[in-house]
């Protein structure tokens, strides 16, 4: 057995979220991984957010959405 970790920065966070969308982004974080190695403002605060699927899915899935969506646009779509 092994032990599976995943690096996750903010660039990653974006291109999942643009390329397929939120649910995308939360399967990233969450299948498939024993470890999470976070690197950014961005990818922090949605794994903090994550937390919140737990209590209220929509609600959940609806902030980790903006979150997202709020930096690809700080990001612009030139990349």
């Amino acid at each position: 057995m092994g032990f599976h970790k995943r690096y996750i920065d903010d660039e990653q966070v974006i291109d999942i979220y643009r390329t397929n969308g939120c649910q995308a982004v939360i399967d990233w974080y969450t299948k498939g991984v024993d470890a999470l190695i976070l690197s950014g403002d961005l990818s922090e605060r949605v794994h903090t957010a994550l937390n919140i699927l737990t209590v209220d899915e929509v609600q959940g899935f609806n902030v980790i959405s903006k979150i997202i969506s709020d930096a690809s646009l700080q990001k612009g779509f030139e990349n």
